[in-house]
């Protein structure tokens, strides 16, 4: 059931994602919920992205150089006028008709952010694969950084405010440095429904050659969190075995020894 006292602000930080980002913005309308702003801060693409925010007058949007995802976060946020935020890169996209149900965990649980599940969607379209999403704690947060599921995550815009929304200096890692601010504040209400789609695909930041900076970014923070230092060490370990992992896998395609259609498959499958 809607409660009309509450609205929500979803922010879409986007460069270059045309191909993606009307599947994004649908998601948002195709929800069972009226009061709805979405706010896409794009950073100047070039590829077709702004006719495509030009065609749906209800955006609130601006485009931009900046000087990174974080900051774009940081400027969407500064224009939301919801209760609750969320926060949809443009190459994801929510579940249908979730909103209400966000809205009755929040009035359930009185809780400042909640995190549901997450399901992996390929370039194709045509598969996907169900990821129900670990417990967040702080001590979670340490020993596995890559349990953030940023996609199917929603806060009291109070909550985040409270935090200083987004840190420029990482442009890998914004999201565990929020994640871990706020889980020192209070841990997050875990949610068991699918709310979104993180779609994988070749060109995004997260791929392989960006993947040993944010491994880089991680340690600062777990440093200045004082993590134990077995974390930081597994953590480097592990993040520097998905990216020789991911080398071989785009060396034997690129050598035609293995299918194309895994150049998008994470390594860990």
């Amino acid at each position: 059931m809607e409660a009309p006292c509450e609205s929500f602000s979803i922010l879409t930080p986007s460069y270059n994602q045309g191909r993606y980002i009307e599947r994004t913005i649908r998601s948002v309308m195709a929800q069972n919920y009226s009061n709805v702003q979405h706010i896409v801060v794009d950073g100047a693409s070039t590829d077709g992205t702004l006719d495509i925010l030009r065609s749906f007058p209800h955006l609130t949007w601006t485009s931009e150089k900046d000087s990174g995802q974080a900051d774009a976060l940081n400027k969407a946020l500064a224009l939301a006028t919801g209760d609750v935020i969320g926060w949809i890169n443009s190459d994801d996209y929510y579940c249908e008709n979730i909103f209400g149900s966000v809205i009755q965990h929040f009035h359930r649980t009185n809780a400042d952010w909640l995190v549901g599940n997450l399901s992996l969607v390929f370039e194709d379209d045509t598969a996907t694969d169900f990821r129900a999403s670990p417990v967040v704690t702080r001590q979670a947060l340490m020993r596995y950084p890559d349990i953030v599921r940023q996609q199917s995550t929603f806060f009291r815009r109070t909550f985040i405010n409270t935090a200083g929304g987004w840190d420029k200096q990482y442009f890998m890692a914004m999201d565990f440095d929020l994640w871990m601010r706020l889980s020192a504040k209070q841990p997050p209400q875990m949610v068991n429904e699918s709310w979104a789609y993180f779609r994988v695909h070749g060109d995004q930041k997260s791929a392989g050659q960006h993947l040993l900076r944010q491994s880089r970014e991680i340690g600062r923070i777990l440093r200045r969190e004082h993590a134990p230092y077995r974390f930081i060490l597994r953590h480097r370990l592990l993040k520097r075995w998905f990216w020789i992992k991911g080398l071989a896998k785009r060396r034997m395609i690129d050598a035609g020894l293995l299918s194309e259609r895994y150049r998008s498959r994470p390594v860990r499958l």
